[in-house]
């Protein structure tokens, strides 16, 4: 029935964690990131840096986009484990 039918969600890629709301950036299978048990998730580039900084001895192979891998491996030794989170907001002091 029409309006029973939920509204289309944007497709992001595997390694979007729920609380990033920022887009994906190329294709969803551009790297493939492995946390340290092996459990692995297809990530376009942005989200593949941010999972690979927020692991504990992360691997990152090969996807659709060549050299994506070794792009997300350097940019994540400079990105912060859970960037989404934004770790400079300063608590909001009630000084009444």
């Amino acid at each position: 029935m029409p309006g029973n039918t939920p509204a289309p969600q944007q497709l992001r890629c595997e390694a979007a964690h729920l609380g990033d709301e920022s887009p994906c950036d190329g294709p969803r299978d551009a790297v493939t990131v492995l946390d340290r048990h092996g459990d692995a998730a297809k990530a376009c580039v942005h989200h593949g840096i941010r999972l690979y900084a927020s692991l504990v001895g992360p691997r990152v192979y090969p996807g659709s986009v060549p050299d994506a891998a070794i792009e997300v491996y350097y940019r994540a030794q400079t990105t912060s484990a859970f960037a989404w989170l934004d770790h400079h907001q300063l608590p909001d002091w009630d000084e009444s």
